[in-house]
């Protein structure tokens, strides 16, 4: 069983792996990278640095490995290398101009970029903005401190005691901008508050003891101006406090210009620093994509040969004989369309095979009845000459006929029961009972029919771990034993002295079909090459005392089961016989 595609799923699992990681780590930096250039930090740098390092040198690592392995299997001369090797330097190439346009492309957009973010409208623009908000804060406190020290405000707290109402509107008359008054005595007494709540100063606050612009006083929904100014309303001195809210979000927005502004200046600063870090920043993660690109075309070059070098070796190995060979494929292209076919063919192939067997099986047949006639007649002839001696002597010399008699039928019995034997053997070939099909465990099978065997060759050690202590198959129970009987039985007289012999099972599919395969191997002489091929025809043996009927048997016995015989064997190494047997049906 060859199979065609599949295995390189994790490679491609991999490889997305990476990419979304180089996908999320340039996502990241992208970010980080140019901040820490304007805070003049670090961080990122320690990062990418060896980042930039490793992963490049990784990917290389594995490139190169890939590029070895292609040396050697072009070396070995390997079926699809030269074809491989054209496929990997097509996608290189193909990489390669695509990442050229990429590479230009980014360095104009850098360029382009670069320009806008530092002209000088911009600068100006963040100045213009911050300046409107600074002079709008001084025109605020330059409102109130010249509203404090006029002439009229004096004038517009003597109805502080009597009318405080109308005092409060004849302030917010004379200035608008104010949003309240806060009056305090000696002791830190508050005498009168008028205006926004927002800005009332506690009476357990601090004091403050000298005139002028107090410190502003940001609150969540408000940022607050204050002026102190003290007077002396009739006879009495007060510490005065006028107060304006600036609008909402006045800091926050005055804050963000400032830094900006800041910002901008240091990346201005820094320009020419940025460019190069930009193209760097480039360069170091457009180059491990190329890499990935390159180690995508190995592994898709070697998705798109596998099929193309598995059909090549199954067919060396229909070529070679073994019809069993079947390919797998998992995808459902063209490819898998051609080894569809190519499978269907080898059935055919098979099924014609087996056909031309049949055939040769007749012939077989045919060539048995001439052997059986001649050794049928063999004996014939010495009992026929013996019943003419007998009959002879009866006639011409009965006094004699006693000296003959017994060596004569003696003779006669020895050659029918020579004729009894023969027959016997033949009848035991020829009418072998159908199998009797009941689930059975093979493993005890083996060790029932070796049992009779190794007390008789005590040099030879036999192997059963390799099969499995629970593998159960539907066979004759009786058949399958003698099956083994017979080819330990060989396998143990191939050995002369010491040897081992190995039994072990594994399972196969072909086709549709799941198959036990049984190894039967012996460290033996062997099979001499003029002999292969009359192994499993009947009367065919190299021993004195053989039948040539053995194997013959087992080949009939795994033919009934719907099974498939066959052995490897190689001049004073062993033979390996190996029977396939299903394991459904």
């Amino acid at each position: 069983m060859i199979r065609s595609a599949g295995s390189g799923a994790a490679g491609v699992i991999a490889v997305i792996l990476l990419y979304i990681l180089l996908i999320v780590l340039i996502l990241f930096f992208s970010d980080q990278i140019l901040q820490d250039i304007a805070e003049e930090g670090t961080l990122s740098i320690f990062i990418i640095i060896p980042l930039a390092a490793v992963l490049p040198l990784f990917l290389l690592g594995i490139i190169g490995v890939n590029i070895l392995n292609l040396i050697k299997e072009r070396a070995r001369g390997n079926p699809g290398a030269k074809f491989k090797t054209r496929l990997i330097i097509f996608f290189t190439f193909i990489a390669f101009l695509s990442s050229i346009p990429q590479g230009i492309l980014s360095m104009g957009f850098i360029n382009t970029t670069m320009n806008s973010w530092f002209s000088s409208r911009l600068a100006d623009a963040l100045q213009g903005g911050l300046d409107i908000a600074l002079e709008y804060y001084n025109e605020k406190i330059e409102n109130l401190t010249t509203f404090s020290e006029s002439n009229v405000f004096p004038l517009l707290l003597r109805d502080m005691t009597r009318q405080p109402d109308q005092m409060w509107d004849n302030i917010r008359s004379a200035n608008p901008s104010v949003h309240s008054i806060q009056i305090f005595d000696n002791d830190g007494n508050e005498v009168l508050f008028k205006g926004d709540t927002r800005t009332r100063i506690q009476e357990d606050q601090p004091g403050f003891q000298e005139e002028g612009v107090l410190p502003k006083e940001t609150k969540k929904d408000a940022s607050i101006l204050r002026i102190l100014k003290k007077h002396s309303i009739e006879g009495r001195n007060y510490s005065i406090i006028l107060s304006v809210v600036l609008p909402r979000d006045f800091d926050t927005a005055a804050e963000q210009l400032t830094s900006s502004l800041l910002i901008f200046k240091e990346y201005e600063k820094y320009q020419s620093t940025f460019r190069i870090v930009l193209i760097l920043f480039f360069s170091f993660f457009s180059f491990p994509i190329l890499l990935l690109s390159i180690l995508i075309s190995f592994i898709l070059t070697e998705e798109i040969i596998r099929p193309i070098v598995s059909l090549e070796e199954a067919t060396k190995k229909v070529a070679e004989g073994d019809f069993s060979i079947r390919i797998l494929s998992r995808s459902r292209d063209e490819l898998a369309i051609l080894i569809d076919s190519f499978n269907q063919m080898v059935s055919e192939l098979e099924r014609s095979r087996i056909k031309i067997m049949q055939t040769e099986k007749v012939t077989a047949w045919q060539e048995i009845a001439q052997r059986m006639a001649h050794e049928i007649k063999n004996p014939l002839t010495p009992i026929k000459l013996s019943a003419q001696r007998i009959l002879r002597k009866y006639k011409t010399d009965i006094n004699s006929l006693e000296k003959v008699l017994e060596p004569s039928v003696n003779s006669i019995i020895l050659e029918v029961d020579n004729l009894t034997k023969l027959l016997q053997e033949f009848r035991d070939f020829a009418r072998l009972p159908a199998p009797y099909m009941q689930p059975s465990n093979l493993k005890s099978i083996v060790a029932e029919a070796s049992s009779m065997y190794q007390a008789s060759y005590p040099l030879v050690t036999l192997h059963i771990e390799d099969i499995d202590d629970n593998l159960m198959l539907n066979v004759d129970r009786n058949q399958i034993k003698q099956v083994f009987s017979n080819l330990l039985k060989n396998a143990f007289e191939a050995i002369e002295s010491e040897g081992e012999v190995f039994i072990r099972t594994d399972l196969v599919r072909k086709g549709n079909l799941k198959y036990c395969r049984i190894q039967v191997r012996d460290t033996g002489s062997g099979i001499d090459e003029e002999n292969r091929n009359k192994v499993f025809n009947p009367y065919f043996t190299t021993k004195k005392r053989g039948t040539g009927l053995g194997l013959s048997i087992v080949e009939r016995i795994i033919f009934d089961h719907n099974g498939q015989i066959w052995f490897e064997t190689e001049k004073e190494m062993g033979t390996t016989f190996f029977i396939d047997l299903p394991m459904e049906g």
